[in-house]
């Protein structure tokens, strides 16, 4: 499996362009909503059939409405909540919100207040989200949370800034995320793993490699085991290369000896460590490899 490339807001920005300016068919947000619709089910199975739907008031309530679409003409009992303001909407979503409606769904302003659902789908903010959540916006996300059941995030839990991982005043928490076209940043650093759940990638049909150099790349353990190539049975430690760390000063000495631990562990042969306490122990108990001074 090749690395994946990892695309910041302003780089997905440039791909929403190229892609404008093509008129693929169907467009990207209807191959999300498609693809996000095929998840649900999945996670649905074949029992369970009540799902919400929480659509915001850009793109990604776009996206929502798609798979609220999708999702009822497969005959599941779909409720939507829309927080935002149909004429306010960009020009797909509205056409998406055309999809639902034609489908003979209706709106809600809130979610119900004895509601049985069997999954919810946050489609509020997506990667466009540039202030903490506030107000109604917040409160729906509180009360998505205490539904206890599963939650689906489109491209990005709602709350969550899809360039740092930070919560942006609350965030949803949701137990999958399906992510469209490339990996974001967000979703790999600080809280957004707690929040995202199990992450799915789809690219929507696109090669983003091939259009846009890359912000990052997002490695997996089957990429770094082919590099750890095995070792010869006839293999010492001197083979393996030399790392010195220097640190450990005064009540401090465990941060350098859990970084030499961490540098056996990555597969480095010969591990000093240079402490700077005044009375430095002599030996690592549980890593006795590593070479104190």
């Amino acid at each position: 499996m090749a690395a994946s490339p990892i695309y910041t807001t302003s780089a997905m920005r440039e791909f929403e362009a190229l892609a404008a300016a093509a008129s693929p068919n169907p467009t990207l947000m209807e191959r999300a909503g498609a693809a996000a619709a095929e998840y649900a089910r999945a996670l649905c199975g074949d029992k369970t059939k009540d799902v919400l739907v929480v659509a915001g008031p850009g793109n990604n309530g776009g996206d929502a409405f798609e798979v609220a679409a999708h999702l009822k003409r497969a005959f599941f009992r779909v409720a939507v909540v829309f927080a935002g303001e149909r004429d306010k909407l960009p020009e797909d979503a509205q056409a998406a919100l055309g999809k639902w409606e034609a489908a003979g769904g209706t709106l809600l302003d809130d979610i119900p207040k004895d509601p049985r659902f069997d999954l919810a789908v946050d489609g509020l903010f997506g990667i466009g989200l540039k202030r903490p959540l506030a107000g109604a916006h917040a409160a729906l996300v509180g009360r998505l949370g205490l539904l206890g059941v599963p939650i689906l995030s489109l491209d990005i839990p709602s709350g969550i800034n899809a360039d740092t991982g930070a919560v942006m005043g609350c965030a949803v928490r949701a137990s999958h995320t399906i992510t469209f076209i490339a990996h974001k940043p967000g979703l790999l650093t600080l809280d957004g793993p707690d929040h995202c759940g199990e992450i799915r990638l789809d690219t929507l049909g696109l090669d983003p490699a091939k259009l846009l150099a890359a912000d990052g790349q997002l490695l997996d353990k089957d990429i770094l085991a082919r590099v750890l190539t095995p070792r010869r049975r006839n293999f010492h430690k001197g083979m393996a290369g030399s790392i010195g760390i220097l640190g450990g000063a005064a009540g401090m000495v465990g941060a350098a000896v859990i970084a030499g631990r961490a540098a056996l562990k990555c597969g480095a042969g010969r591990i000093y460590l240079g402490l700077l306490t005044p009375r430095p122990p002599y030996l690592d108990y549980s890593q006795p490899e590593l070479m104190l001074r």
